[in-house]
Formats: structure tokens, sequence, C-alpha cells
């Protein structure tokens, strides 16, 4: 398992795991467990039946973003499964007279990580694409790669993610049409190190990082003219710009402090396991190589960068398509997806109530179900401080909300970082 923060996290046995506690660590691989996501939500008692299921003896839980052993009113322990409000039942009986808050819903506890961590990870997005621009100017203009500033953006911005994956996945559909290289390069390290956390990869974390961040470092000592040419491309041309991904490793080789599992997989982002990519044709690739070349694949289509920008369910689409055809890893190309999400944070949608919200969180268990603010009522009243539902979880109104539409936030105007903030009263 994972080092253990001293204040927030801590080991409990899988006897005293209850709905709402946050796991982020088990004492067995999570690739040997049903749950994709590294970090989860416990919200039904079905996951904690899956966890005993696999074999698990030992969580670790994050007491910051979700439910301690004891309950949240200082009371006794209580036990797996039970409803958070038998807590607040005892506490009550123990002769209180001020009524406890009511417990957070699954839905609002999945919200409140996003909201509390979005500007602080808005402030280290914008240094990252500053010294990531820093960066590559350098060496565009000749210099070596600096890989202690580089080392310094991925530290950053893995402890972010770490915080929030969606806090930094809403930051980074917010730049999906700005196509320039290093905010390309930022996009792919954020999407690389969501899913790298993901699939729990540890110490090697920083390492596939680094690598997403100067996947396309070789790009900056081609001909510029030749890196925004989009059609009537000679076969020479061709073959130049396949060259990118090993004179990025070559520059990459320069600083002995980039490790050389980064140079390879700099080297292999445009292979496939087929053989079918390039430079070379290779098709034994390392988990991390893949990684990074489905996530540059992502953020490529979802941009527009060589081509016209993608919807996200388009490039979900495309991307199964590649798993199809044998040149991408079918069960890597899932967790991928199941990653970054269906819906992607920060998505406009339109529900079958004739209402609109905006994705906050994803749904690992039912993709198609993920977490929404609403944002508009079905009368058209702009709520910025709406409900946080989860789709997949009982209306308490009785309305079963479903996607019905994924909306264009330029075309209706929409910002979704202004309907991103806790409601009044929320627990910070």
């Amino acid at each position: 398992m994972e080092h253990e923060d001293r204040t927030t996290k801590k080991r409990v046995a899988i006897a005293d795991v209850r709905l709402g506690m946050y796991v982020v660590g088990l004492d067995r691989s999570w690739l040997k467990t049903p749950f994709l996501f590294h970090r989860k939500l416990i919200q039904r008692t079905e996951d904690i039946d899956q966890l005993k299921k696999h074999g698990t003896r030992e969580v670790v839980i994050d007491t910051a973003r979700g439910l301690d052993v004891a309950d949240p009113l200082g009371g006794s322990p209580v036990k797996a499964g039970a409803p958070a409000s038998c807590a607040i039942e005892n506490h009550l009986a123990d002769g209180h007279l001020t009524p406890a808050p009511a417990p957070l819903s699954p839905a609002e506890l999945a919200f409140q990580p996003l909201a509390r961590e979005l500007e602080n990870a808005r402030t280290i997005h914008d240094e990252a694409l500053t010294l990531a621009q820093t960066i590559f100017d350098g060496v565009g203009g000749g210099a070596r790669v600096d890989g202690k500033i580089a080392a310094q953006v991925v530290m950053q911005l893995q402890a972010s993610i770490t915080r929030s994956p969606e806090a930094n996945l809403l930051l980074m559909q917010m730049r999906r049409f700005q196509t320039d290289l290093f905010t390309h390069a930022v996009n792919v390290c954020v999407l690389s190190l969501v899913v790298a956390l993901a699939e729990d990869l540890g110490d090697d974390i920083a390492t596939l990082g680094m690598a997403a961040l100067l996947h396309d470092i070789g790009e900056t000592r081609l001909p510029r003219a030749l890196l925004h040419k989009t059609n009537n491309i000679t076969d020479a041309e061709a073959n130049l710009l396949k060259q990118h991904p090993a004179i990025g490793a070559a520059l990459l080789a320069h600083d002995s402090g980039i490790a050389p599992m980064a140079q390879s997989i700099v080297l292999a982002h445009h292979e496939r396991i087929d053989g079918s990519g390039y430079p070379s044709g290779g098709a034994d690739l390392s988990p991390y190589s893949q990684i990074v070349a489905l996530t540059d694949s992502y953020d490529d289509m979802l941009s527009g960068r060589n081509q016209v920008a993608l919807q996200p369910t388009e490039v979900l689409r495309q991307l199964y398509l590649q798993a199809n055809c044998g040149s991408a890893d079918r069960a890597l190309v899932e967790k991928v997806i199941r990653g970054l999400g269906v819906y992607p944070i920060g998505s406009v949608v339109e529900l079958n109530t004739g209402e609109r919200g905006v994705v906050v969180a994803t749904n690992r268990a039912a993709a198609l179900k993920p977490v929404v603010r609403v944002i508009m009522s079905r009368s058209g009243l702009v709520q910025f401080n709406g409900p946080v539902i989860g789709l997949a979880d009982g209306a308490k109104d009785a309305i079963e909300r479903r996607i019905v539409a994924v909306l264009d936030p330029v075309k209706e105007r929409i910002d979704p970082l202004a309907f991103m903030r806790l409601a009044p009263g929320a627990l910070a």
C-alpha cells in the first residue's frame, strides 16, 4: 500500500469499512480487484463485499475526503455498511439538544474534493503551462532539456491530481481547443498521471509524468512550417515528422537526471502493439508507453490538433476502434476510458427532465451515470449552487434523471467553472 499521511490517512480493517469512507490503498494490488480506479469513495455495500471477496483484509482511508472509523460527531465507531444517520441518532440519544447536520450524500462527497482543490489546481496549471513553454521554447532555440524544471511541473501536477483528479481534468477540458505544443504537453501529462494513479503505478508515476510532459519535445527541432502543415505533405516530409520520437529521446539522453525509462517512453509513444507505429515499428511495448500513446491520441482528437475536433463520445469510439483493430490493448483502453470518463469532467449536459447540469465526477461502476451539478432548472432558472446529484443514486424526489444530450458550452454561453463552488453551509 502507499505511504500514509499521518494526519488524514489511516489503516482500517476490512470489518470496519463503511459507506462514506474514501479508500486510497489496499493490502493487495488494485489490478486484482474489480475496481479500475485507484481511489474510491465507498458508496454501496456491494463495494465492501467485493473487497472482502477478493481477499482484502485491510485498507487505507483518507479522512479528509470521506468518513472516519468514528462517526463525524465524535461518537463510537459505526459498523461497516451502517447508514451514516445512525451516528447522528446516537449523538442525539446522548442528550445533545442541537440536531446535527444531515450527512452529505455520496454525490456531494464526490464533489467536495473538486470544489476544494479547484483554485489551487488552477494556480498549478498556470505555472505548469508557463514552465512548459519555457522548456519547449528553450529546446527549440537550441538549449538542452531542463529536467529539473520538468520534474517540478510533474511533481506539482501529481500532488494536485492526488487530491482531486476531477479538478485537474476539468481545467484540462477548459483548454481543449488550445492546440499549441506546450499546452498539449501539459494536457497529456495530466491525462497520463490520472490514469497512472488509477493503476497505482507507484514509484514509476513521476517517470511516466516526465515522459508524458516531454513526449513531443523532438518536434521543437523540426521546421515550424512542417509542423503546421495539414495537407499535401510529401513522403519525405512525413518521414521527417516520424523522426520526432527518436529526436526527443536523444534530447532527453543529454540530461543525466532524466530516467532511461522516460527516454524509452518518448521513443515509443507512436508505436502500436501490432507493429504498425513508428519510428521502428516495434510491437514489444510497455504499459507506460501505451498509456502515453492513448492519452496523446485522446487529446489530439479532443482538441483538433491534427484534424477537426471530435466530441468526447466520438473520441472514445475511436479509441475502441484502435483496440478492435489490434493496435491498442483493449483492457488498457477500457481502463483509460474509465479513468477519464465517458462524459468528461466539465461536460455540459441536458437531462431528460429538461434540467441542465455540469458533470463534476465520473462513476466507474456506471459510466453513463456520472455525478452532475444541476445548473439550470427545467423552467430555465440558472442555479449557481444547484443540487449535486448522482445519476446512479435513487432520486429523493422520485424523478429518474438521465443524460439525453451533451451541449456545447460555447454555443450555450455556459462557463462550467462558474458552477464549481461548494454551496453555502457545505462542509469545507
